[in-house]
């Protein structure tokens, strides 16, 4: 499908192109032969290519998959000149598209935006930025609620929350690392063919792009922070756990030696046969366990 914005500029806006939208290029522009034919298929790697007169620019931008639970990079593809943009996406349709879309069709976007193609790239990449900060609220609401897991008692049941919150981070983050080095680049390149009187808007895409990196490298830390104190909690519950173990079989210990003696089928054990022998024997058995408990408490092992 394809779009055609007109105003001072022209924007073409290309989803899914087929090779009827790639002739339309092919005979339109003077575009690189090359740079033509990767449009046809997505991208693995962001890219910043500065021709004769022009920039190509693959990016990838994270959008949150609701289906799989994590970020996914979504492809934008730019050609960018001083007086036509054209952008290429390869999913029909997505809600942060839809969104873009909207604001296209209202009725002052001719006036604000399709009169330079460098305002209208930063409209656009500004856009999804802001786009991206929104996504990644549902990350913090995630570390949110690890915390209350965590410090209402039950460190167990986070650990797998800790684990899907730091999939999401890595994600978010791996995709946007790349992002921000192809926005650098643009910022490093575009002043040269489009004026140093363009250098503001590539400056400020890098600002605000190191804005969103920021963001997520503190719910990295966040996380990190959280899955430690979760740790800790567990080895100190362990720790005690183990400590009780230990403390119960040293006190049972002679109880269960005494007992176990006198079950042994021998023709002679001491005080059988005599008055009050149960009770005798029972008293042997409890008095060290007594004595070590005793002790253990004194001690204030216990």
């Amino acid at each position: 499908m394809r779009q055609i914005f007109k105003g001072k500029i022209t924007w073409v806006d290309i989803t899914c192109p087929v090779q009827g939208d790639i002739e339309y290029l092919r005979k339109n522009y003077r575009f690189h032969p090359i740079i033509l034919e990767e449009l046809k298929m997505p991208s693995q790697r962001n890219k910043t290519e500065a021709h004769d007169g022009y920039i190509f620019l693959v990016t990838h931008f994270p959008c949150w998959n609701a289906v799989e639970k994590k970020s996914s990079p979504w492809e934008l593809d730019i050609i960018l000149d001083k007086n036509t943009l054209i952008t290429i996406c390869y999913e029909k349709s997505t809600v942060m598209r839809e969104e873009l879309m909207e604001k296209v069709y209202t009725k002052d976007f001719e006036n604000l935006y399709l009169n330079d193609t460098i305002k209208l790239l930063y409209f656009i990449i500004e856009y999804f930025l802001d786009f991206a900060i929104r996504q990644i609220c549902h990350i913090q609401k995630k570390i949110n609620d690890v915390e209350k897991e965590i410090f209402q008692g039950k460190a167990e049941d986070a650990i797998p929350n800790i684990s899907l919150v730091k999939r999401d981070v890595l994600n978010f983050q791996r995709i946007f690392r790349y992002l921000k080095e192809t926005l650098c680049s643009l910022s490093r390149q575009g002043p040269r063919i489009f004026g140093e009187s363009k250098r503001i808007y590539f400056d400020d895409l890098v600002g605000d792009s190191t804005k969103v990196e920021n963001l997520i490298d503190s719910f990295k830390d966040n996380i990190e922070s959280l899955e430690n104190t979760n740790n800790s909690l567990m080895e100190h519950k362990i720790n005690l756990l183990t400590r009780i173990y230990t403390i119960l079989s040293l006190v049972t210990w002679p109880t269960i030696l005494v007992t176990s003696i006198y079950q042994m089928n021998t023709s002679y054990l001491p005080f059988i046969g005599s008055p009050y022998d149960f009770w005798l024997i029972l008293l042997i058995a409890f008095i060290p366990s007594i004595l070590i408990f005793s002790y253990l408490k004194k001690r204030k092992f216990l």
